[in-house]
């Protein structure tokens, strides 16, 4: 089985350090490799041994787990921890937890993990970020961050969830889905299901990654909320697309919008390939297509998230191959 990386982010003070912590303390299985920014600091109890490696100092946890500083490159960083010695009767890695700084946007992160030695390894992506019921509307003191690590998230959980009230615990959901409607949003008042549902191994339930990218497009696209800064814009193309025509256009969008492309997820029918295809993107960083030989019945549709764009911001789009719609 290959390796889930996991790329926590999350604002400074949302309390992703302790969805971290929870969740080492409560792993037994002693199989997680942790990255954290030289600039960070995990307060993980229980730290045993120091590696003596010259190339990357890692520490080993007491359940296993090893934890490493990020160095200036993430690709030496990432694989140097996957060649590492497992310690003796411990299983080999299933999982690394990049934990990125608080300002952090995920999209420079995943466009530098484009190395072909890495993608050799065929690491399973996810995004989770976690967002501070606390704060509510405040985040918007640093609105373009948040919107970005949000928005990336394949995952995002509600924390110091016992810090507010029913009523402001719903809002606060509601307010990340306005954000991302393709995420799934973890609301849980019991501690311990939220830091398991944070690092949920999907393919462990037997769900590809492409199945969760269609469930979320199935739902999403009907389940958007109103963000006064966030739009959600959607098409759904009729006819089989010619590829090089499509690729073009995601150009001319990603273009257009710059770094106010906050999301793009899509599942096309082209004319020279019998199975839809499924584009996904974090800001304009664009994943490699994926055919969906499994789904053959997917409907296509191309949502793209943005922020601080309106309507008629697509209407000056060079390319009017298909139109977008809020």
């Amino acid at each position: 089985m290959s390796v889930e990386l996991i790329i926590l982010c999350g604002f400074l003070g949302s309390g992703k350090t302790t969805l971290l912590v929870d969740y080492l303390r409560a792993d037994t299985e002693g199989a997680t490799g942790v990255i954290v920014n030289e600039v960070g600091e995990v307060g993980v109890d229980g730290v045993i041994v120091a590696d003596g490696s010259e190339s990357l100092p890692m520490t080993l946890l007491a359940n296993g787990c090893v934890c490493c500083s990020l160095r200036s490159d993430l690709v030496y960083t990432i694989n140097t921890l996957l060649d590492a010695p497992r310690p003796e009767g411990r299983p080999p890695l299933r999982r690394i937890i990049l934990e990125t700084s608080g300002v952090s946007r995920p999209g420079p992160i995943i466009a530098s993990l484009a190395d072909p030695d890495l993608i050799a390894r065929q690491l399973r992506l996810t995004v989770v970020s976690t967002y501070d019921c606390s704060r509510g509307p405040s985040i918007d003191e640093a609105f373009e961050e948040a919107a970005a690590q949000l928005a990336a998230a394949h995952r995002i959980v509600l924390t110091k969830v016992d810090e507010v009230s029913d009523a402001a615990l719903a809002d606060a959901a509601g307010r990340a889905r306005a954000f991302n409607p393709l995420a799934d949003v973890v609301v849980e008042q019991d501690r311990a299901r939220a830091v398991q549902s944070a690092f949920a191994d999907d393919a462990g339930a037997g769900r590809s990654s492409a199945d969760l990218a269609l469930l979320a497009l199935q739902s999403g696209a009907a389940a958007a909320l109103r963000h006064p800064r966030i739009r959600v814009f959607a098409a759904h193309p009729e006819a089989p697309l010619v590829w090089t025509d499509f690729t073009e256009w995601l150009d001319n969008i990603a273009g257009l919008c710059g770094d106010r492309m906050l999301r793009v997820k899509a599942v096309v029918r082209v004319t020279d390939c019998p199975d839809p295809i499924l584009i996904q993107s974090v800001g304009t960083t664009f994943s490699g297509p994926q055919r969906l030989t499994r789904q053959p019945d997917a409907r296509p549709v191309v949502i793209v998230i943005v922020r601080d764009m309106v309507a008629a911001d697509f209407e000056d789009a060079p390319d009017a191959l298909l139109q977008l719609h809020a």
